[in-house]
């Protein structure tokens, strides 16, 4: 979910009359986490075990719907990949969220991503010199890093080292979904941005899509994110468990194994999604230009005249999704790593 600075109403009314934009729905963060805990030793995933076995909603979410062929410590360590998009907020209000009055309280809708604008080439001239981003707002780098400060310091409670673990996994899988690092801004009705792809509406393969629902589900989806039941949390896991099967074999190019090794910082890995969201989310294949689209209006039903972005945009999207989960995947494993070794010296 995505706010321009100039556009805090317009970027309410998106929120409640659209849903919301998860940057890789719960399959694709439980990949990137199945991937990550598959690169841990055993003495390290009973230490996050124990961790997150302080957090407040242990037994209410992490712990809950657990299916028989499934450890206890995979399960909850998978699942604390998807805790914060779980405590979002939802349409019923919270006068009738059946998880309770006090889940939403942990929730924090800018920390999932940074705006870094995309400008139409054609209208470069008509923007130069506008700030159009906040540059006191918080981010995913500032929550990012706040996580990982968290976790290395020896006073924090055990409650909140749990909910910043739980923050880590989840952000580092954010961070590597292309449209949660930018916003694309155009004179054609976007002056205000489009939300990082949520008002930015095309077709493809014959489907209308809102571009970040589209980065969102390439990795499989989830067509009831509000489904709190056992038995899809366990449909999920089993979707997710198959996807990261498929990408357990995938050999990164030699440009992907350099980028893993040089950039290891939470600065860098979002300028790589920036890059991605510049040069393949926002383009046409083979760099025609930004892909052809129609804007959004929140609340308003989809227009019928979306364009048609083409097979080649989706192929080239499956494969830099797929390329990306892994990625977070890898970095999720060493992060982790290192923070767990800083907790032992201490």
């Amino acid at each position: 979910m995505k706010r321009a600075f100039v556009l805090v109403a317009l970027s309410a009314a998106a929120i409640l009359n659209s849903g919301p934009a998860l940057a890789w729905n719960a399959i694709g963060h439980l990949v990137s986490a199945k991937l990550a805990y598959d690169q841990w030793d055993d003495g390290q995933r009973q230490a996050l075990f124990a961790m997150l076995q302080k957090h407040p909603h242990f037994q209410q979410y992490l712990a809950f719907g657990r299916p028989p062929e499934i450890g206890e410590p995979e399960w909850v360590i998978l699942r604390a990949a998807v805790w914060s998009d779980w405590v979002r907020p939802r349409r019923h209000g919270a006068e009738t969220d059946p998880r309770g009055p006090k889940v939403t309280r942990h929730s924090r809708e800018e920390q999932h991503y940074i705006d870094v604008p995309v400008i139409d080439p054609k209208d470069a001239a008509y923007f130069a010199g506008k700030t159009l981003i906040s540059p006191d707002r918080t981010d995913v780098i500032c929550a990012l890093r706040q996580s990982a400060n968290d976790l290395r310091n020896r006073n924090t409670a055990p409650e909140d080292k749990a909910v910043a673990l739980c923050w880590l996994f989840h952000l580092i899988g954010d961070i590597h979904q292309p449209l949660h690092n930018a916003e694309y801004f155009s004179r054609e009705g976007l002056e205000q941005g489009d939300l990082g792809g949520n008002l930015f509406g095309v077709r493809i393969n014959g489907r209308n899509w809102k571009l970040h629902a589209f980065w969102d589900d390439l990795l499989g989806e989830d067509t009831a994110y509000w489904d709190d039941s056992a038995a899809h949390h366990q449909q999920l896991f089993r979707d997710a468990m198959k996807v990261a099967e498929r990408l357990r074999g995938l050999r990164l190019s030699e440009a992907e194994e350099k980028n893993l090794a040089r950039h290891r910082s939470f600065a860098s890995w979002s300028q790589e999604g920036y890059e991605l969201a510049k040069t393949v989310a926002y383009q046409k294949p083979g760099g025609g230009g930004i892909l052809d689209h129609v804007v959004l209006k929140p609340g308003d039903p989809f227009p019928d005249n979306a364009p048609e972005a083409g097979a080649k945009y989706a192929q080239i999207a499956h494969a830099v999704a797929d390329v990306q989960i892994v990625m977070a995947g890898r970095r999720l494993a060493e992060r982790v790593k290192e923070l767990l070794a800083a907790a032992d010296a201490h």
